[in-house]
């Protein structure tokens, strides 16, 4: 563990193992485009810092004291969770984000013994924080004809007939999922943010797809958390959702899976981790699980 450098990485393409002495062009573009981003955050604090590619694997590090270091990865960090006003490391994390999200190249990124690329791919798309929040936030379920998916900030389409589309942004992660509703009509768990002073700024941001037997049940869940401030109300609500529901495993695998986007209290996140205990070592929870642990004790070590 060392806290004077950050290291990235790039082991595979596809199935195939990447050597930095004899990379494809598809390697080469994307390594590259990821340290040229890392130089861009690194250099943007400070100046003092040196870089490292090294044989074997393609791995790259920025290295410097442990203040410089630690200065860049609590930009970095900022950025993950949607604090940072810097443009440039916004917009180069993005990019890192862009190339750890896909489904092609598997990337490490770390700092110390933190996982970077973990909290990354898990991420929502990395953007500057607006200096005033003009926007409202609340979940909500959609349902339409879903007819097209895809782009390079990839969203779908719910078509109604007659010109009349609703656009819904999500992640790459989500898009080989989304790809077997094609041309099927579905309901979606969603984030709205909406301006309550111009109707026509409205945003949707995907979470789920939802069964008809897990639409009822989210329903009455997300209405407690839109509208009860009340911190212990919300937390009893957790608890009857997991008590009413019909596909208990499903349901918990949607919370665990996008809770960032969902939830805003650490004790809420807490209530989820005891909620699904015991079905911690079940395969279709346990990564999620896994990676809210790991976000739940780097928020606790904040405190």
């Amino acid at each position: 563990m060392s806290t004077e450098r950050i290291e990235i990485k790039l082991e595979y393409v596809g199935d195939d193992y990447v050597d930095l002495n004899n990379m494809s062009l598809q390697a080469l573009e994307s390594f590259l485009s990821v340290t040229n981003s890392l130089k861009n955050i690194a250099e943007s604090i400070s100046k003092e810092v040196t870089f490292t590619i090294r044989k074997g694997s393609a791995y790259s590090s920025v290295n410097g004291t442990p203040s410089e270091i630690g200065n860049i990865y609590q930009s970095i960090d900022e950025a993950i969770v949607g604090e940072s006003n810097d443009e440039i490391i916004t917009s180069n994390l993005r990019n890192i984000q862009k190339e750890i999200q896909s489904q092609v190249f598997r990337y490490q990124f770390k700092y110390a013994d933190i996982k970077l690329d973990e909290r990354i791919r898990r991420a929502k798309k990395i953007t500057k924080k607006r200096t005033t929040n003009i926007y409202e936030k609340e979940l909500t379920i959609l349902s339409g004809f879903f007819n097209s998916i895809g782009g390079n900030d990839p969203n779908y389409h719910f078509d109604y007939g007659s010109n009349n589309r609703l656009t819904i942004d999500c992640d790459f992660p989500d898009v080989d999922e989304l790809k077997d509703y094609l041309y099927k009509t579905i309901s979606c768990l969603v984030l709205k943010k909406f301006s309550k002073d111009d109707d026509d700024k409205v945003f949707y941001y995907h979470i789920s797809v939802l069964e008809d037997e897990q639409i009822n049940n989210f329903r009455e869940l997300i209405h407690i958390l839109n509208n009860q401030e009340d911190l212990f109300k919300r937390l009893e609500s957790l608890y009857e959702f997991v008590d009413n529901s019909k596909s208990r495993i499903k349901d918990l695998r949607i919370l665990l899976k996008s809770y960032s986007s969902i939830f805003n209290n650490i004790n809420e996140l807490k209530t989820l981790l005891i909620l699904s205990k015991d079905l911690k070592d079940n395969t279709e929870i346990k990564e999620y699980r896994e990676n809210l642990l790991y976000d739940f004790e780097h928020s606790l070590d904040k405190i």
